[in-house]
């Protein structure tokens, strides 16, 4: 199965036109190669406002039928900047919440070109087995933060309750790390909401690449993230968390051409922490331990153990 990151970045470099459509047919996410082909193409635009007239019947029915459960395939003409219309053909599939995913290529020339029409069918056939698998990984969107792509609170305490399961069974540690990014209020002030949410999205990917594999990375709230590390005890925590501080904020990371440092606080507590008697308790120690790590000013803090 493909990961979140796999998924983002086919979604960002595809040449192939990529677009999720909501219930009411408004844009949600659209790929680059999609607004190089669709002139007028942006996020919360209807989608059917990129249709001719004419065809809207033809491409509205199709959709609906889409929403409700088919998978459809249909040509769909756009016009480019110079107002030329291109038809490109789509498979449009249902995701979850009524919404509709939909993977294109125009023809090789203009609507005439029935042979270039052809060899894009015969492409996007070939593309089958990919395009299962995003479907397959877009069902997960409900457990995934779409700012960041790490797994949403929801998640990470559904994941953690079956880890503390586990770790009460076997005796074995583990860890919880709330990671507090600081300065990013000041950063959407500055350069807009996008800048800063661009330099959450670093954060993340810098934390995942930082991790274990079978370890979880989520997002608590706001800029807050959350690290559940298995078989980690008090070492392993105030280890995970100098590793943690010294990946995302050794260097700046960059946003649409802008230099951000970053900044950090991190509070940590594990099983055996003191204070620690039910899994509950792991986020409510941490947040102390974060609390108290930022009002003396330290870069992390964790709860020792009794």
């Amino acid at each position: 199965m493909l990961n979140a990151e796999t998924i983002e970045s086919f979604f960002r470099d595809a040449q192939d036109l990529m677009v999720i459509l909501r219930p009411d047919r408004t844009l949600e996410a659209h790929n680059p190669a999609f607004a190089a082909v669709v002139f007028g193409a942006a996020d919360g635009i209807d989608f059917m406002d990129l249709v001719p007239a004419k065809a809207r019947d033809r491409v509205g029915g199709d959709l609906v039928r889409a929403a409700g459960g088919d998978e459809v395939i249909l040509e769909v003409p756009h016009a480019d900047a110079d107002g030329a219309l291109q038809m490109v053909e789509f498979r449009f599939f249902p995701i979850d919440g009524g919404r509709v995913a939909g993977i294109g290529r125009p023809r090789g020339g203009r609507l005439s070109d029935q042979d270039a029409l052809e060899r894009a069918r015969a492409e996007l056939r070939s593309q089958t087995r990919m395009l299962d698998e995003i479907q397959l990984e877009l069902t997960q969107v409900p457990f995934i933060d779409p700012v960041t792509g790490v797994w949403n609170r929801m998640q990470v305490f559904e994941r953690l309750t079956a880890e503390w399961s586990r770790c009460e069974r076997f005796a074995s540690p583990l860890t919880l790390l709330l990671i507090e990014v600081h300065g990013l209020d000041a950063v959407r002030e500055t350069f807009g909401r996008a800048v800063g949410e661009g330099a959450l999205k670093a954060v993340a990917r810098r934390l995942k690449q930082t991790v274990r594999d079978h370890d979880i990375v989520g997002r608590s709230q706001g800029d807050q993230f959350v690290v559940v590390a298995t078989h980690a005890d008090f070492d392993g925590a105030e280890s995970l968390s100098r590793r943690v501080r010294a990946a995302v904020t050794l260097d700046p990371v960059q946003v649409e051409g802008h230099m951000l440092p970053i900044e950090l606080r991190i509070g940590g507590a594990t099983r055996r922490s003191e204070g620690v008697d039910i899994l509950e308790d792991l986020f409510r120690v941490a947040e102390v331990a974060l609390r108290d790590a930022s009002a003396a000013d330290e870069p992390y803090r964790v709860q020792s153990e009794v």
